[in-house]
């Protein structure tokens, strides 16, 4: 009998599969920077992470950003680099996830006092380089984007998240990070409704086709099929498929649209959400790009061991395929 029964209560769990997850998405030049950020090279680290193109500008700035061991020593470069303000934006960006690791994952009432102090102290670091950094340049796009996930941190309310979302989208109206913690800020778990998240996916993906922003109407699928105690009957309706289909279509499917180094992220977030509403052969097209390389951790996590779910939902849907389903 096939191993993984979609709704199964009562089957016994299967060992975990091998996965190996590659945070840098193929990408050498990504690959030679967590390297030479490990060695603390910051002079040449940073003629990678400064990047002309923006996308990968982003990219390049989001890995430097989560190197574990950056806050021991980003002081000293931001001490001696001739231009402070990249050393500033990486150590305000990652002093948001070092103030998330002092708080932990929990709810709100699983967190020390201690643990909230130090949270708040981390975040304080968070903002002042950030503000350093568009006091010398106040279209920095990834210290924009830094300050809404700051906001939201920070519990600051929906206006301000929203007023910090305007401010990136005034410099890059496109920019993906910038749009999923805008989606996650209107999601019903933060500060919003499903019908808030849902008008802004599409509000912004009808704004955007031909690039990755129709994604987000996969994402809010997925957070309403969150919301809902994962029930798949939502992701296996009908016009729920209708509507993934059409923003597939509108997004990596759409004959302007150009692939990039994220683009692994979107095909992802369009397997999951296919997959698990049973539409199998458009939930292949995006498992056949991804390979066995480009898995990303977002969204399998949803599920539970990100590894193990991707690796079973690629499975299921070539069985059902083989099936004729």
């Amino acid at each position: 009998m096939w191993p993984f029964r979609k709704k199964a209560v009562a089957a016994p769990e299967a060992p975990e599969p091998e996965m190996t997850f590659d945070p840098f998405l193929g990408d050498a030049d990504a690959r030679r920077l967590s390297r030479l950020l490990g060695d603390r090279d910051w002079a040449a680290a940073r003629t990678i992470i400064d990047d002309p193109d923006p996308a990968r500008h982003s990219f390049y700035v989001g890995i430097a950003s989560t190197k574990s061991g950056l806050m021991e020593w980003i002081d000293d470069a931001v001490r001696t680099d001739p231009e402070p303000t990249l050393p500033l934006l990486v150590k305000g960006l990652k002093a948001i996830g070092w103030a998330w690791e002092a708080r932990g994952g929990g709810y709100a009432d699983s967190v020390s006092d201690d643990a909230w102090k130090v949270f708040a102290q981390r975040l304080v670091v968070a903002e002042n380089c950030l503000d350093d950094v568009l006091d010398r340049d106040p279209k920095n796009v990834e210290a924009l984007v830094g300050m809404i996930t700051l906001a939201n941190a920070r519990s600051k309310g929906l206006d301000e998240i929203q007023r910090a979302f305007a401010a990136v989208i005034a410099v890059d109206p496109t920019h993906q990070d910038a749009h999923w913690s805008m989606l996650q800020a209107v999601c019903r778990k933060w500060h919003g409704s499903s019908e808030l998240m849902f008008e802004f996916a599409r509000e912004r993906a009808a704004a955007h086709p031909g690039t990755g922003l129709p994604v987000l109407i996969a994402y809010a699928h997925l957070e309403e099929w969150l919301s809902r105690k994962r029930d798949y009957a939502y992701l296996e309706q009908p016009e729920v498929g209708a509507d993934l289909k059409a923003a597939a279509e509108q997004s990596i499917w759409h004959p302007a649209f150009r692939e990039g180094l994220e683009t692994p992220r979107l095909w992802n977030a369009f397997a999951m959400a296919f997959a698990m509403g049973d539409n199998y052969a458009e939930a292949e097209r995006c498992f056949a790009r991804i390979g066995d390389g480009l898995a990303t951790r977002k969204p399998w996590a949803y599920y539970g061991k990100p590894g193990k779910a991707f690796l079973k939902w690629r499975d299921w849907t070539r069985h059902k395929l083989e099936e004729g389903a």
